[in-house]
Order: structure tokens, then sequence, then C-alpha cells
């Protein structure tokens, strides 16, 4: 009873992370297209992160049913059982943890490109700078235009 309220304890939190990344993804951005793959591969690797988890537990129950049974032919058949799920678990967290990790690249690649064309599109504006000399006490605005 034990590992299935662990179990439902996990479906919730990723519930709540699902909810949480659908409320926090504005419609604007939604529109913009550009930030699809970034969060296709962040939420790509959280979910197979999470499945690592369920396929350890899995793994961790066929090494439990290995240590309790006394036939050979089961002992062989639990102990590749585990093997194999044990190793799908390690390739599904590390190929999550690839993919969250490369969506947090791309994503600061884009904030990078996205503060050099906002700072390369306010040079081109005009400003108002407003100076004072406090030896004439004359106040000025100074209009500038970056070339």
């Amino acid at each position: 009873m034990y590992p299935y309220r662990n179990n439902k304890l996990r479906l919730r939190i990723l519930i709540c992370y699902v909810v949480i990344l659908m409320a926090t993804v504005s419609s604007a951005r939604a529109v913009d297209r550009t930030r699809v793959l970034t969060i296709g591969l962040f939420t790509s690797g959280v979910a197979l992160k999470f499945g690592s988890v369920f396929v350890a537990n899995s793994a961790q129950d066929t090494y439990d049913q290995y240590l309790s049974t006394g036939i050979q032919t089961d002992l062989t058949k639990h102990r590749d059982d585990y093997k194999s799920k044990r190793n799908l678990s390690l390739g599904m967290s590390r190929t999550g943890i690839g993919c969250v990790g490369l969506a947090v690249l791309i994503s600061i690649f884009d904030q990078l490109d996205f503060i050099s064309e906002s700072s390369a599109s306010r040079s081109v504006q005009l400003s108002l700078k407003p100076s004072y000399n406090p030896r004439t006490g004359e106040a000025a605005l100074t209009l500038q235009r970056k070339f």
C-alpha cells in the first residue's frame, strides 16, 4: 500500500507542474512559435525524469522479487528484468536532464538575442537627456540621436 500512495503523490506533483507550466506560458508567447522547441524540450525532459522514477520503482519491485524467490530460473529472469529496467531508468533520467539542459541553453541564447536586438533598436531612436549646470543655474534638454 505504501508504493501506491507514493505514486499518487508523484502523480499529483506532475499534475501541479503541468498546470503551473500552462499558466506561465502566455498566449502571446504561444503565438510567437519561437519558444515551442524550448517548451517542448523542457516538458519532455521533466516527463522523462518522472517516467524514470516510475521505471526505477518497478525495477526495485523486481529486485525485491529476485531476493524473495528461490527457484533458479526465476532468479535469472528477475535479475535480467531488473538490469533492463534499471538501465532504462538511467537512460530516461539522463536523457531528461539533457533535454532540460538544452532547453535552458536555448532559452538563455534566445534572451541574449532579444537583449541585443532591443539595444540595437534603442540606439536608432532619439533620446531626450536633461542636464543642469550648477555654476550658471541653467537647465537644458538635449535631443540626441546615435549614428
